[in-house]
């Protein structure tokens, strides 16, 4: 259903945060979905690719992963340390602090973006936060698509990249990291087709794109600069989410960037996070765009 009556139907009210990307949903609660609001929730959340919820305090780990499975099997971290009893909820604690973990704070990524068939939804939710700061940014890859001339959409749609599990297989070869699995390599198509709406979106990101194939050094090293770029400072393909205690972003990771700001010490912050295992990127020519 393109108007999504079921979800809307318990929606009591509805804030888009920019005409494109992030849209916040008051009256929804996420353990009480049915199979229709969560298949219509799915298409919102691939539209708008973030969706916000407030006030989900009885989304404890048992109903978080149950939320995840109802789009598809559960990624288990490579790397990040996760709870024994479940292993597909992932700790983000400021607390454990670096240089022996992984900063996701200031460093534009797309979840696990170096697995095979890397990550379609996350689902992150904060238990604690700071009394200020800690927000988190979204970047639209579908606009940063849209807005490219079609010379460069042209030459970015022939090419693949290669995204790397690099960063942490260098703080196991640093700090002698345990790992809980493999730590991929994988080569993706540069621009990317959201199979649920069918809209092309660019599918690189500054923490684990390599490298651009087929092209030299240089040209990659260029390509890829330009693209983050792009990502971290258009502030028109951005929204800015003000988290608050059990707050929950279900993002679309096969057509959003995202980054934690890291401005709130001396504060803390914990949130937990499923992650859901997508296809395999892929490029259709035919696929359409958000702007059309």
């Amino acid at each position: 259903d393109p108007e999504k009556k079921a979800l809307f139907a318990s929606v009591t009210k509805r804030i888009d945060y920019s005409p494109k990307l992030g849209t916040e949903l008051h009256g929804i609660r996420l353990t009480q979905l049915t199979e229709q609001q969560s298949e219509e929730l799915a298409a919102l959340i691939a539209e708008r690719g973030v969706v916000f919820f407030r006030d989900q305090d009885d989304l404890d780990n048992k109903e978080h992963v149950k939320l995840g499975r109802r789009w598809g099997p559960l990624h288990i971290h490579p790397f990040v340390a996760h709870n024994q009893k479940d292993p597909e909820v992932i700790v983000l604690d400021s607390r454990l602090s670096p240089p022996t973990r992984f900063n996701t704070n200031d460093s534009w990524h797309s979840d696990v973006s170096f697995e095979p068939a890397p990550a379609s939804f996350s689902i992150l939710k904060f238990d604690e936060i700071p009394e200020s700061g800690g927000n988190t940014i979204w970047s639209n890859g579908y606009e940063l698509y849209d807005d490219l001339s079609q010379p460069i959409k042209t030459l970015l749609e022939g090419l693949t990249a290669t995204h790397s599990s690099d960063i942490f297989k260098l703080l196991v070869q640093t700090y002698g990291r345990k790992t809980f699995g493999k730590l991929n390599d994988s080569v993706h198509p540069v621009i990317r087709t959201n199979p649920v709406t069918g809209w092309k979106s660019v599918y690189t990101n500054p923490v684990f794109t390599r490298e651009i194939n087929g092209v030299s050094p240089d040209e990659s090293k260029w390509i890829l600069n330009y693209l983050n770029d792009l990502i971290a400072k258009k502030l028109q393909y951005q929204v800015r989410f003000n988290w608050e205690r059990n707050s929950v972003a279900i993002w679309d990771n096969r057509s959003t960037f995202h980054t934690g700001v890291p401005d709130f010490r001396p504060y803390n912050r914990r949130g937990v996070r499923v992650t859901v295992s997508g296809e395999i990127p892929y490029f259709d020519p035919n696929s359409g765009t958000q702007a059309q």
